[in-house]
């Protein structure tokens, strides 16, 4: 039951971004305002470049290609932005109209590893090696390229992370495996366990950790460190769920934002996923609630009484319709997990 609604959810997400193409770029508007029936365009590149990456998981899934022209274009548009420095790569902060960041690499390198390219590591290892540049001697990330000071520090890391993981299980090349198991235990030890996490952050903290730990529980073959992971991810999940996240997320759906919920259910999925191969007393607990978020997310999706352009897309909330590409995306990535995981609800 629980599979053949997700799978008629995704078809009409799919549709969705068929909808939200531009006429003028030919790539995704970024927001849009049902009840004004407005777009905004170009005003966030590594949202827009994130959202290729959704569209690819999706079509893959689906094993649909009316995207493929919108996937192509908008890699073309920004792999003019690639510019080289010494032995490796990262998109111009002239272009992008902002500081470039490990997050904008991460976003590239998953978009082009998911993109069919004939030849992908001609692109996609310069932008691993400019992740690997920025990681210091103590396993953190250098954020900007530029001057800039270190921010989004309970985002981006984890997203580089995700990404170079992916290089690594693309290239088998373990300089990428190796950036990642430092990286862990700093962000584990120096940064989560120090407090360092904002509190209102959390469930974004733990989604991305969650995804690149899943793929290192997977990838290292040291069983110290696996074993680390495994806790790791555990307690970030453990934490959400004693401090009444999902709880409130059933009994006051009105309260909710979206993309918080999203995001809790994308990175609960990874922990699910390891709590079931290490057939962990957890799974039940962390089954009810993946069910809690998707009851919330599958109401919160626009289905019937839709204006123009929003069927199949997400509001901020159940009382603010406003559309945007991102959070359409860790509702897609949500979704293909919770299939992959077979919940049953």
């Amino acid at each position: 039951m629980v599979e053949n609604i997700l799978k008629e959810r995704l078809i009409h997400i799919f549709e969705w971004y068929r909808g939200m193409v531009s006429e003028k770029t030919g790539r995704l508007v970024y927001i849009y305002d049902p009840k004004a029936k407005t777009v905004v365009a170009d005003t966030s590149p590594i949202r827009d470049i994130a959202s290729v990456w959704d569209m690819e998981m999706l079509s893959d899934y689906l094993n649909r290609q009316e995207l493929d022209a919108v996937i192509e274009r908008s890699l073309e548009h920004y792999s003019h932005y690639l510019i080289r420095r010494d032995g490796y790569t990262i998109l111009d902060p002239k272009l992008l109209k902002e500081p470039s960041s490990i997050a904008h690499s991460a976003f590239m390198l998953l978009s082009l590893i998911h993109s069919g390219l004939s030849n992908p590591k001609e692109k996609t290892l310069p932008l691993a090696d400019g992740i690997l540049v920025q990681q210091r001697p103590d396993g953190s990330y250098k954020i900007y390229f530029g001057p800039e000071r270190d921010d989004g520090l309970d985002f981006y890391p984890g997203e580089a992370m995700l990404a170079l993981l992916e290089t690594y299980e693309m290239t088998n090349e373990k300089r990428y495996l190796e950036s990642v198991e430092q990286g862990f235990i700093f962000y584990k030890t120096k940064y989560y366990e120090k407090n360092r996490v904002q509190r209102s952050l959390l469930v974004f903290f733990a989604n991305w950790q969650s995804q690149f730990c899943r793929l290192l529980y997977q990838y290292t073959q040291k069983e110290e460190l696996r074993r680390q992971v495994r806790e790791y991810v555990f307690q970030l999940h453990d934490r959400i769920i004693k401090r009444n996240f999902y709880e409130g997320v059933r009994r006051y759906p009105e309260k909710q934002v979206s993309v918080e919920v999203a995001c809790a259910l994308e990175g609960l999925n990874d922990a699910y996923a390891i709590s079931l191969q290490e057939n962990d007393d957890r799974r039940k607990t962390y089954q009810e609630a993946l069910c809690i978020s998707l009851a919330y997310l599958l109401r919160l999706q626009c289905i019937r009484h839709c204006a123009e352009k929003e069927k199949g897309g997400f509001g901020f909330s159940l009382a603010d319709r406003t559309q945007r590409i991102d959070v359409t995306g860790h509702f897609v990535n949500a979704m293909i997990k919770s299939l992959n995981n077979q919940i049953v609800c």
